[in-house]
């Protein structure tokens, strides 16, 4: 019986690493007529959407991007070719989004779908204690990263459908492991996985695919330190007199502190995320999640939960340490 057992995982094993290569080298094809497969990105006034929208534009892919400044719009539109539709967008605003959606129509060939939708706008409000957090804050943090994508999403699911294409949801690491100081940030990325799943069984029949970019430690505009700091200070100033005495200001000018090692902890080149997002978009066989320089966050959120939870601990307040 031991034998059999033995045999029958060993089996299984041999079957995977089978189909894991297979998947990889199929990977690497990609479609055909990329000329003819319309992209919409969210979020293009910098970072990830900028740099993507500007590497397909440059492949000749047909990108619409959506902006959230006119300053953002004006840059990218410099950047670019006169192939790429440039439209604002608050993905906060629901008649924002019906507009862009309309736009959208107009846009693609008659009779034709939209290929891909990339929701990559995202904002992390404070990276603070719960405590710290306004309602306004959290309220922010939840409408442009989750409600925001959710409604996207919903608004352009018959354009995809119409092509059988792909949805792509720039995550991140947190999506898969918490970490402290950051509980509204972390819950709209786990929330994105969830979306990405329920929509993975409700598109299965409908050829659209669904897939997940998680990166660690980039360098873009969601993380800057003097901001962070800011923000930091104002919102412990706001919180009342118990949460300020429990957390103290020394505690609050070494997490402060802490901000000024980011920049040197995080890559400044964006490409492995946009080649990923690519991937996802144009593969034969895209995969489900792209893990992006957060491999040991992975292996760790994989340990047991005493473990994780210790290592990643928050700092103890200054009450905690005079006690």
């Amino acid at each position: 019986m031991n034998r059999m057992c033995c045999l029958l995982i060993a089996c299984i094993f041999v079957l995977y690493v089978a189909y894991k290569f297979y998947e990889y080298q199929k990977g690497k094809q990609l479609l055909d007529k990329l000329s003819n497969r319309y992209v919409f990105i969210t979020g293009c006034d910098s970072g990830f959407g900028n740099e993507l929208a500007r590497l397909l534009d440059r492949q000749g892919v047909p990108v619409i991007a959506g902006c959230l400044t006119e300053k953002g719009s004006a840059n990218l539109k410099k950047q670019a070719s006169s192939r790429l539709h440039v439209l604002p967008l608050d993905v906060t605003d629901q008649t924002s989004i019906r507009n862009v959606v309309e736009y959208v129509k107009q846009i693609l060939p008659k009779s034709a779908g939209l290929w891909g939708l990339v929701n990559n706008a995202g904002i992390q409000v404070l990276h603070a204690p719960l405590e710290f957090h306004s309602p306004e804050a959290i309220q922010k943090c939840i409408s442009v990263n989750l409600l925001g994508v959710l409604e996207v999403t919903k608004a352009f699911l018959p354009l995809v459908r119409k092509s059988r294409g792909r949805l792509v949801f720039v995550s991140s690491a947190a999506g898969f492991q918490s970490f402290p100081c950051r509980a509204p940030y972390v819950i709209t990325k786990m929330g994105l996985e969830a979306l990405a799943d329920c929509l993975r069984q409700e598109m299965y029949h409908v050829g659209v695919t669904c897939h997940t970019i998680q990166p660690g430690s980039f360098k873009t505009r969601i993380v800057e330190p003097e901001e962070m700091q800011s923000s930091l200070q104002k919102s412990y100033d706001a919180a009342d007199d118990e949460v300020q005495a429990f957390f103290g200001q020394q505690w609050l000018d070494n997490l402060k502190a802490t901000f000024f090692d980011l920049p040197s902890e995080q890559s400044e080149d964006l490409s492995p995320v946009t080649n990923a997002i690519h991937h996802a978009l144009f593969s034969v066989m895209p995969r489900r999640a792209y893990r992006l320089h957060c491999t040991f966050w992975y292996v760790m959120s994989l340990m047991p939960g005493w473990l994780n939870t210790w290592y990643f601990a928050m700092s103890p307040p200054d009450a905690v340490t005079r006690s």
